[in-house]
């Protein structure tokens, strides 16, 4: 089944608090959701699971002809700008993303999925939104870390052009791990965007319209 991505309210908060523990269980203090959600240099989505059909046409009607910078640039004004909304009991939260604004940066400081729902291109999507996000902010470049050994994870981020450019001694504390500093070419130039719109038209086909970003849905 698809998934949609959205804002997350402060209804996911257990939700989003108990994917956290199961992905981070060393993870102390937890995060801090509840300040986080209205923290404008913050953004948190959510990838949910809809238990009911949505339209599939006005997702789908998302792919248009026009040149690609032209049509990311008008993709961005729709759930980015839009103020949150008390989510409907229709979906369920699989996977959440959070990305701090750091001066010309947008960093990613976490991406988690339930484990029963990995490997179903729940991880992509949080990733694109993130990415998207950064975009509409301007930044120059997108950042993260990720442990060395995470194969699965820096195999996604090399495919939306992350690129290793240091590492981070005994990063995580759990098992004094290295972590990988990843990041981007400028995102806002012309070949990254149309990378990633290449990705984005990828994943559709791939997962069917109710994959695609809320924010791909309007234009």
């Amino acid at each position: 089944m698809p998934y949609i991505l959205r804002k997350l309210n402060n209804s996911d908060i257990p939700s989003v608090s108990e994917i956290e523990r199961e992905a981070f269980p060393s993870l102390w203090p937890n995060s801090a959701f509840k300040s986080e959600i209205n923290n404008p240099k913050i953004k948190l989505l959510v990838a949910a699971q809809p238990s009911s059909e949505d339209s599939a046409e006005e997702e789908a009607s998302s792919v248009s002809e026009g040149p690609i910078p032209q049509r990311i640039i008008q993709n961005f004004r729709t759930f980015l700008g839009r103020p949150s909304t008390d989510p409907s009991m229709e979906d369920y939260p699989v996977g959440y993303v959070s990305t701090w604004l750091v001066f010309e940066e947008a960093h990613i400081t976490a991406i988690a999925v339930r484990k029963a729902y990995r490997g179903r291109g729940v991880g992509e999507l949080l990733l694109g939104g993130a990415i998207e996000f950064a975009m509409h902010q301007k930044s120059r470049v997108v950042t993260l870390e990720v442990r060395v050994s995470n194969d699965s994870a820096i195999a996604l981020y090399k495919k939306y052009g992350f690129k290793k450019v240091g590492l981070r001694k005994a990063y995580y504390s759990d098992n004094r791990e290295d972590a990988d500093i990843m990041t981007t070419d400028p995102i806002m130039s012309l070949a990254y965007q149309r990378r990633f719109m290449e990705l984005r038209h990828a994943y559709l086909k791939r997962h069917g319209p109710l994959g695609l970003p809320r924010s791909f849905a309007r234009v």
